[in-house]
C-alpha cells in the first residue's frame, strides 16, 4: 500500500512541523481538533492539516497514523485509539513517535495489536523539519516499508530493523546527552551561583573549554518554556536506564530539575526565558525562598 493520507495526533510545536512538510509534498494530511486548545488549533490551520469531526472518521479515512504527544499521554491516547481500529479501519498502520522507554513501546505496540493494527517504534530527532537542519525518524518494527517510502523537505525517514524497541531506545539515549546534559549544566550553575564561585567558574571554562559558557548562553535561555514538556522525557529515560541494570537516579533529577524550571517560570508568567545569568538567579531566589 501506498501512504497518501496521513493523521497526526496532535498538532503540537514536532507534529505541526512534519505534518506541514508532508502536505507541501502532496500528501493528505489529517487531525481531530475537538477539545484542543487555540494553539493546536492554529499550528494546524498554518500547517495544512484538515480537520475531522471525531476521531472515528479521522481513523477511517487514514492510511497511517503518527502519534507525536506528550510522552505521559502516548499510552492514554494509543488506548483510545485502540478502541475504535476494529470498527474505524482494522489493519491500520499505528507509528508512535513519543519520547518513551523501550519499555513502554513494547507496551504500547500491545495495545494497538491486540487492537488488530500494525505497530511501529519511531523515534524523533532533530527540531521540527521547517526550522533547520534534517529531522531523522527512526523506525523499527516488522511493518515500516511503507513509512520509509515518506519523503519530505528536511525530514528523512530510517530504518532500524525489525525489533520494537529500537527507535525508542535511540531516541532515549540521545536525548539523554541533549536534554539531560542541559539538566546537568542547570544543577552545576546554580550551586555555583549559591556558593559564590560562578564568575571563576565560567572563567575556567573559557580559558580550558572555549566553547561550553558559549552553548549554555545559547541553550538555557530557551529551556523555560521548554522544561514543562521535558519531565515526562526524563522519567522514560530514567525507565530506560533502570531497565539495563543501570539506577535511574541522573535522570530522576534530571526531571526534578525541570519540575523545578517549569515550577519557577510559571510562576513568573514568563514564555520564553530571560538571559543566562537571569534564569540562574530566577531559580536560586525561588531555592532560597523555599529554605527560609
Amino acid at each position: 500500500m501506498t501512504i497518501k493520507t496521513i493523521a497526526i495526533m496532535s498538532p503540537g510545536d514536532m507534529g505541526s512541523g512534519i505534518g506541514k512538510v508532508l502536505v507541501q509534498e502532496g500528501y493528505q494530511v489529517l487531525t481531530c481538533l475537538e477539545g484542543r486548545s487555540p494553539l493546536s488549533k492554529e499550528l494546524a490551520q498554518k500547517a495544512g492539516f484538515q480537520d475531522t469531526p471525531n476521531l472515528a472518521t479521522l481513523l477511517s479515512q487514514a492510511d497511517c497514523l503518527i502519534s507525536i504527544v506528550p510522552p505521559e499521554s502516548a499510552i492514554s491516547v494509543a488506548q483510545g485509539i485502540a478502541g475504535q481500529i476494529q470498527s474505524a479501519n482494522p489493519g491500520l498502520l499505528y507509528l508512535d513517535c513519543n519520547a518513551v522507554a523501550p519499555q513502554t513501546t513494547l507496551k504500547i505496540g500491545k495495545i494497538i495489536d491486540g487492537a488488530g493494527g500494525r505497530y511501529v517504534d519511531g523515534g524523533i530527532i532533530g527540531s521540527p523539519p521547517e526550522r533547520r537542519g534534517l529531522t531523522r525518524v527512526y523506525l523499527s518494527g516488522p511493518d515500516t516499508s511503507e513509512l520509509l517510502e515518506l519523503h519530505g523537505q528536511n525530514i528523512a525517514f530510517r530504518n532500524l530493523g525489525d525489533e520494537i524497541g529500537a527507535a525508542s531506545a535511540l531516541k532515549m539515549c540521545y536525548a539523554s546527552q541533549t536534554k539531560g546534559t542541559t539538566a546537568l549544566w542547570l544543577h552545576t550553575l546554580i550551586t555555583a551561583q549559591s556558593l559564590g564561585v560562578l564568575d571563576t567558574l565560567r572563567k575556567e571554562w573559557t580559558s580550558g573549554h572555549p566553547a561550553l559558557w558559549g552553548r549554555m548562553e545559547d541553550n538555557i535561555p530557551t529551556v523555560p518554556h521548554r522544561a514543562g514538556r521535558w519531565i515526562g522525557e526524563m522519567k522514560e529515560i530514567a525507565l530506560t536506564m533502570e531497565g539495563v541494570g543501570l539506577t535511574p537516579g541522573a535522570f530522576d533529577g534530571a526531571a526534578a530539575m525541570y519540575e523545578l524550571v517549569d515550577a519557577v517560570f510559571h510562576q513568573k508568567g514568563y514564555s520564553e526565558g530571560p538571559p543566562i545569568m537571569e534564569v540562574l538567579t530566577m531559580i536560586e531566589d525561588h531555592l532560597h525562598d523555599h529554605h527560609k
